[in-house]
């Protein structure tokens, strides 16, 4: 049996609707080796029909791997990274599809950087300013071009030997665990953005896609996350300074969208207050107003809103 390359993790709660969706998308690549790959689903849902066709489909694909778990929320991630077997990891969210020849391109990275393993984050055309495949010689200048999209976990990848170094020997933040794992690894010598259209998110909105409070999140948490990296001099000044610029931005929107337009959603975003411990309010009102004024549409939506 050939050695297993690549694991594609999917952690879940169980969302009958999105997952299978998705590995259907997996299972119909072509122009793939099975024995190279395995997906791995880990699910710390209640749902018991999903187990029983999650099963059943066990039977049908022999590099399919279920499990279940007790972990609640985001720590499901790295529980899932510990079941893999796979040279390298790759996350997949529950509700991404892949695009046909991604697996086979994901399959034809890790054969091409096993040896080296760089540190690599999956943009998915995301990220802004950033083409194609950028290499960067070191941690700051990494964090400091993808900015807040470190966040995001449906970029993530690791090669499971670094992944096995951190297993046990640290805490996840429970918000952010693969935000932990992609910062762990900070003395390499090849750090990588691959910003290749590789996925397709359903747009399921924003009604279904956790509960937690939005603001501590992106506002406290994160925030935090790259502070300490500054105070353990993993970074500079002038990265963290950018990409707290950065993710007033992307919390302006977040306000914009969720407070001032209510628009539908299951997060909690009655905390504000967080917004205030690493922000003034005139600066996010500031972001919030640039946000608005730089999309004439939004401008037309708020007055027929609001009018």
């Amino acid at each position: 049996m050939s050695e297993i390359l690549l694991s594609l993790c999917i952690p879940t709660n169980g969302i009958s609707e999105l997952v299978f969706p998705v590995l259907e998308s997996i299972f119909t690549q072509e122009d793939v080796d099975d024995n190279e790959y395995e997906v791995v689903v880990m699910d710390n849902g209640t749902n018991d029909n999903f187990k029983k066709q999650m099963h059943n489909l066990e039977i049908k694909h022999s590099n399919l791997i279920y499990k279940e778990t007790s972990l609640n929320g985001f720590l499901n991630e790295p529980e899932c990274y510990r079941a893999a077997k796979g040279t390298f990891i790759k996350f997949i969210n529950h509700r991404t599809k892949l695009l046909p020849g991604s697996l086979k391109y994901f399959i034809s990275f890790v054969k091409n950087n096993m040896f080296q393993k760089p540190v690599v984050y999956f943009g998915n055309d995301e990220i802004r300013n950033i083409t194609g495949i950028q290499h960067y010689p070191n941690f700051d200048l990494f964090v400091r071009n993808l900015s807040y999209w470190s966040s995001w976990s449906t970029g993530m990848g690791i090669w499971k030997e670094d992944f096995d170094h951190i297993n046990n020997k640290t805490s996840f933040n429970e918000l952010f665990p693969h935000s932990t794992i992609l910062f762990y690894e900070r003395e390499k010598n090849d750090y990588i953005i691959d910003n290749s259209k590789l996925l397709y998110e359903v747009n399921v909105g924003h009604a279904n896609k956790g509960k937690y409070d939005l603001f501590r999140a992106f506002s406290v948490e994160y925030i935090s996350i790259l502070s300490d990296l500054y105070r353990e001099n993993s970074i500079t000044l002038d990265t963290l300074l950018k990409i707290k610029k950065d993710t007033a931005y992307f919390i302006a929107n977040l306000y914009f969208s969720f407070v001032i337009r209510k628009k539908p959603c299951s997060y909690d975003t009655t905390n504000l207050k967080a917004i205030e411990v690493f922000y003034s309010k005139k600066t996010i009102v500031w972001y919030v107003c640039k946000w608005i004024v730089s999309y004439p549409v939004r401008r037309i939506k708020v007055f027929f809103t609001y009018k």
